[in-house]
């Protein structure tokens, strides 16, 4: 069973929060870049990380991680949905042996 795909609304909720940026609601949409238009500084951003694990029950590695997947807002969304769906696969593959 695949997880529903994470949406643009749901990681600018998560950015605006880390940030404790309000205006992030209204200014940031799929094309913005994490870092660049959002304005994450370093430790933001591992927060930020750190709370999308959590929320999507993913596990990203940083040493394989690609900067690319910051690029846009919609690209971090399909990296996360990717992300989530193949740890669920592996989970009940895990569950059926």
């Amino acid at each position: 069973m695949q997880q529903s795909p994470v949406t643009v609304e749901q990681i600018i909720t998560m950015i605006s929060e880390v940030k404790q940026d309000p205006s992030c609601l209204t200014r940031l949409d799929r094309d913005s870049d994490i870092i660049h238009d959002a304005g994450l500084d370093s430790i933001q951003l591992i927060h930020f990380i750190l709370r999308v694990e959590d929320d999507f029950n993913v596990e990203i590695d940083f040493e394989e991680f690609d900067m690319e997947h910051l690029g846009s807002i919609q690209a971090f969304c399909n990296f996360v949905s990717l992300e989530a769906n193949q740890g669920q696969a592996v989970e009940e593959q895990v569950k059926t042996v």
